[in-house]
Order: structure tokens, then sequence, then C-alpha cells
């Protein structure tokens, strides 16, 4: 038995029976009845029960990212703890480096550890295991889709229809022959990310070569391994959507010391990290929006933890990415560069 079967037994939702095990003040009296009316025909006391009922808080929240040492994670982390600050509460900060097993070890961990809430970012984890999160009555916020995301409170970025603007651009150009390069992890975003970039490619009614559609290793020395693939193969490619910044730039060097320009082969990244703006030449690149997406999934957490929107409904919140162009596309004009 769990919360799940209890919210479906008494007419609720989820957050209802959590709100009031968490802060039954704020409930409507009839209802706060009729959900402690259920529980007890149910037989149903969880053992976190009487910890909940005295509201005690430990300022903890738990942030649980796939890589921490990758740039546009800590930008998120960074939003995310200015708002915690603003809370008085201190964030434990967890790596899972893609992998299931090891979020959902971190997550059991925090949760013994009677955290306030959680932010997932990039998760990994099914509908299934959410649903015991929801469980042990613990709000939690995603960041970025995933294949379990429907229905969640989750902040997220555009990442199809951003690539799709990119590699549109490289077509608007005249690039004919253009490859995609995405890390070697799977991730929901790096599926959106080549969704966009397939659609953009039928929309130009250019070839969608598998050749020159590769998996590397999100670092630099990745993008450098790849692009020198790319560069020596038969189906040598005129531009490259790289779906990182960090392996934008390795590519950036591989076709430098391939003695070859931007005007030969285009690189655009994604994050808009800063460094792209004084690499040379400087990377044009989608700019992911991580610090304030950063900062909004806080907000929103916080919202869940105090009940300060009294609603029951999730939310999603989709913060724009927009393309910065720059030299390395190609664009010698620089007519669109943003620094």
């Amino acid at each position: 038995m769990n919360i799940k079967e209890v919210a479906e037994r008494a007419g609720v939702s989820i957050t209802t029976i959590s709100r009031v095990l968490n802060a039954p003040e704020k409930v409507n009296v009839k209802t706060k009845e009729k959900v402690l009316a259920t529980m007890e025909e149910m037989n149903y006391t969880p053992n976190w029960f009487a910890r909940n009922l005295q509201h005690s808080r430990t300022n903890l929240i738990g942030v649980i990212l796939p890589d921490n040492l990758q740039q546009s994670n800590m930008e998120l982390a960074k939003g995310i703890e200015k708002i915690a600050l603003q809370k008085e509460c201190n964030i434990i900060l967890c790596n899972t480096g893609y992998d299931r097993h090891i979020e959902n070890e971190h997550i059991q961990r925090l949760i013994e550890r009677s955290i306030d809430g959680l932010i997932l970012i990039s998760s990994t984890l099914t509908k299934e295991d959410l649903d015991i999160i929801k469980d042990k009555a613990v709000p939690f916020v995603l960041v970025e889709k995933t294949a379990a995301s429907k229905g969640e409170n989750i902040v997220y970025t555009n990442n199809d229809t951003a690539t799709y603007e990119a590699v549109s651009y490289l077509a608007e150009m005249g690039r004919k022959t253009i490859a995609i390069i995405t890390p070697l992890k799977n991730s929901f975003t790096n599926e959106e990310k080549l969704r966009g970039y397939r659609e953009a490619l039928k929309d130009w009614k250019l070839e969608i070569d598998k050749e020159i559609i590769l998996k590397a290793e999100d670092t630099l020395e990745g993008g450098f391994a790849a692009t020198n693939k790319l560069i020596n193969s038969d189906k040598k490619p005129d531009a490259i959507f790289v779906c990182t910044d960090t392996m934008a730039f390795g590519a950036i060097e591989a076709i430098r010391q391939n003695n070859l320009t931007s005007d030969e082969i285009g690189v655009i990244g994604f994050d808009g990290l800063e460094v792209g703006a004084v690499v040379e030449p400087k990377l044009t690149t989608v700019k992911r929006p991580s610090y304030r997406m950063g900062l909004t999934a806080g907000r929103m957490l916080f919202d869940l933890i105090e009940n300060e929107t009294g609603e029951d409904d999730e939310q999603a919140v989709m913060l724009q990415s927009k393309l910065l162009i720059r030299k390395s596309c190609g664009n010698r004009e620089r007519l669109r560069e943003i620094w």
C-alpha cells in the first residue's frame, strides 16, 4: 500500500495527501478529515507520520545531477543555491553519472536524512521510481524533460526547437552536409536535440546520413576525436551541430589542427558557456538559460515545501533557449552576434 492508493481511494491528489501529512493546518477541514478517515480505513500509517505531524523541518534539500563538473549544471546549481540561501536552507549535491541505480541510491539516503525536498536534474528515473518519492511525501521538481516527466512539477527548455533553429540557420547559409555530435550518455535531452536536428534536415530537404551522426564523450577530447573522425571520413561535413559547448570547443580545435576554417566547416554548440565568446573563432551556440532554470526550480520547490501556491495542479515552466551567432559557423559579418 502506498500514498497513491490512499489518494485514489480518497478521491484527492497525491499533493493533497502530502499536504495533510506535512501541513494539515493549511488543508480544508472536510478534506483533511476525509483523508485521515481513508488512511484509518486502509490502515495506512507511514513510519515518518509522527515527524510530519510535528511540522519539523531539517532545512536541507537534495540536488541530484548527472555531472557536477559540467558548467551548465554548475550554473543550474548556482541558481538553486541562491534560492536555498534566501530560505536559510543548505544543499546536499549528488552526482549520478546518468546511472538510474546510483540516482535511486542517492534519493534513498537523502530521504533517510529527512530532507525537505528534491531537485532532480536530467533525471533517469522511471514513473515507478518517482511514485516511490511521492509515497514518501517528499516534494520534488524535475529540471529538463524525461521519459517519466509528464504530469510532474518541471522546469525545462526548448531543446528540440532550439536545435531546429540552429541547424536551419546552417542550412540557410548554404551548408549541405550537416553532421551532429551527441554525448555518449543517453538522455531525453539529447534525444530532443537529435529530433530537432532530423526535423530541420527533413524540412530543408537535406540527407539524414547515419554516418555523420556520431556519439562522443562529453569532453573537449570527445569533441576533438569525433570531429577528426568526421574530417577524415568519406562524407566530410561542411557543418557540425554539437550538442554541448564543451565538445564544440574540441571540434573547433580539431578543425584548426586540420588546417581548415569555419568557412569550410561551420560549428554550432549548445549551452552558451561564457568562454565561447573568447575562443577563436568565437563559438556560435544555443544559449541555455541554465542559471534562470535553477532559480525557477528552486522557487518552485520551496512553493511546494511551504505550500505558498495553495494549488494541487502540477507546474510546468519552459524557459526559452536562443541562438547566439558568432564566427564559428562561418558568419563573417556576425550581424546577430551577442557577447
